[in-house]
């Protein structure tokens, strides 16, 4: 699909509605920015072109005043104007979000505007912008998010990266052995295969295809599935938050609690729950979480995060690093850097890999402007409604069998 200057748009014309994306076509977007920059300018002494001018113009992005505030999860009407954010073709019903979440204008603006600043003023954006302030707000926003501390979380491009970096950098030798489950995700299943591979490790899979999982009848029964397949050999357990192929909700809680108390290792494939439910890293008791900002967080692709419990930070090495290699520099000497310094014993040492994406980092704070202005508590709350009333549906239809359960405990919005 092109626009009517022959530049292509890049979108699905089959989801999204092309109109309304020309709308946000080059063309139309620069005659927006630049009535924006001419205000920033105002606002800030630049003129427009001078160097911060498009920087200072951020300060013009539209806020979210316009949408309800914790909207009930019954209010037709106030969730028609959420809906009403994005730009999915009239009449379409978009049902894959556990695959890819459509971002809203708010943050698909956000893209755009970051990336107009960047190409034109990128020492100007780059200082006045996208700048350490930001970058810090930006970490401890997200950690605000996910009930962490700022220490505890870095930067992914997406869920499989951080299950990488949390399945390799646990120090573990021949013969030890990992444990995961028969539903869990390649982006989980894969980094496990091949580091057994590599270093001699044993693993084992907890088998939850037994039509006694479909749905199961309590969380406990899941636990126990987990601690009778832990051998005096287990050392590492991977498993799903939420399993994307039948949408349970796993006992995360409980299964890491149990697991810590036989001094084992947990990470979780989050790749479903960061903007579905509210998160709560310190309350479900895992050592190691990765989760996706481009699902039902809504915001670009290559987004994404990685946490580690504080405590655990020296059991979990990074494994693509730019950072000193056990707090020696180049030369072998301790770092004299600050930055270094800053980012020695937090989980910031995982993520560094070179040049970010400045407007995936973009995408991220709005999307969670976007969340934190409707509230977590209400977006959850909208998911568990929608998905009874799909499962109800769905019951009324002779032949069709829902593997989900009715059980809160135990399912959310995938069904």
């Amino acid at each position: 699909m092109y626009d009517r200057t022959g530049s292509e748009l890049n979108f699905d014309p089959t989801i999204e509605d092309p109109e309304a994306l020309r709308r946000l076509s080059r063309r139309a977007f620069l005659g927006v920015i630049g009535a924006a920059a001419t205000v920033g300018a105002t606002l800030t002494g630049c003129k427009p072109g001078e160097p911060g001018a498009v920087a200072k113009a951020e300060a013009a992005m539209p806020d979210l005043s316009s949408l309800p505030k914790a909207p009930g999860s019954s209010d037709e009407k106030a969730w028609e104007a959420v809906a009403g954010q994005f730009l999915t073709r009239p009449g379409m019903t978009y049902m894959n979000t556990g695959t890819r979440g459509l971002s809203p204008r708010y943050v698909h603006m956000a893209q755009i505007k970051s990336l107009e600043g960047i190409d034109a003023d990128y020492k100007g954006y780059t200082t006045d912008t996208y700048n350490a302030d930001f970058r810090k707000r930006l970490r401890q926003k997200l950690a605000d998010f996910i009930g962490a501390t700022s220490e505890e979380v870095a930067f992914m491009n997406n869920t499989t990266d951080g299950m990488i970096a949390g399945t390799y950098g646990p120090a573990l030798k021949p013969g030890d052995q990992i444990l995961y489950t028969n539903h869990d995700h390649v982006g989980g299943t894969h980094p496990v295969l091949q580091r057994a591979s590599r270093d001699g490790l044993d693993v084992k899979i907890i088998d939850l295809a037994d039509p006694k999982f479909h749905p199961p009848a309590s969380p406990d029964d899941l636990l126990k599935a987990f601690e009778a397949a832990i051998t005096p050999k287990t050392k590492l357990i991977s498993f799903c938050h939420v399993n994307y192929t039948d949408g349970l909700v796993m006992p995360v809680k409980a299964i890491c609690e149990m697991a810590r108390a036989k001094g084992i290792l947990t990470i979780v494939d989050g790749a479903q729950p960061p903007g579905m439910m509210k998160l709560d890293m310190h309350d479900l008791s895992c050592d190691m979480y990765a989760g996706p900002f481009h699902k039902w967080m809504m915001s670009s692709m290559y987004t994404g995060f990685f946490y580690v419990r504080k405590d655990m930070m020296d059991r979990i090495e990074p494994i693509l690093s730019i950072a000193p290699v056990k707090g020696l520099n180049m030369y072998g000497q301790p770092p004299t850097e600050t930055f270094f310094k800053e980012i020695a014993g937090t989980a910031a040492q995982y993520e560094l890999r070179g040049s970010s994406h400045y407007p995936a980092r973009m995408a991220m704070d709005a999307s969670m402007d976007f969340h934190n202005h409707l509230t977590r508590e209400a977006i959850e709350a909208r998911d568990r409604y929608m998905a009874e009333r799909l499962r109800k549906g769905l019951q009324g239809i002779s032949g069709v069998k829902l593997t989900v359960s009715d059980n809160p405990e135990l399912s959310c919005a995938l069904v």
